[in-house]
């Protein structure tokens, strides 16, 4: 099993997600088990999040940097 850092990206538009825990997944498939997927909340005003799976591993949760508004704000203020 890794010790490092867990680092997940989510959509920019997402508030909720389900992810896989490496930590347990490499648990689950030494013992032949599931359950190494959990869910969260990272609220719409937050970039980032540390979050715990089922089992205690740190997971951080990163928003993906949102799309290029430039060419609508182009048109909106041309318009």
């Amino acid at each position: 099993m890794s010790d490092g850092e867990q680092i997940v990206v989510i959509a920019a538009a997402a508030a909720s997600f389900t992810i896989v825990c490496d930590h347990c997944s490499e648990l689950d498939a030494a013992e032949g088990s599931t359950g190494s997927t959990f869910a969260g909340r990272l609220d719409l005003d937050l970039q980032q999040g540390m979050f715990l799976c089922r089992r205690g591993h740190g997971v951080r949760v990163e928003r993906a940097a949102p799309q290029d508004a430039g060419s609508g704000a182009v048109a909106a203020s041309a318009a």
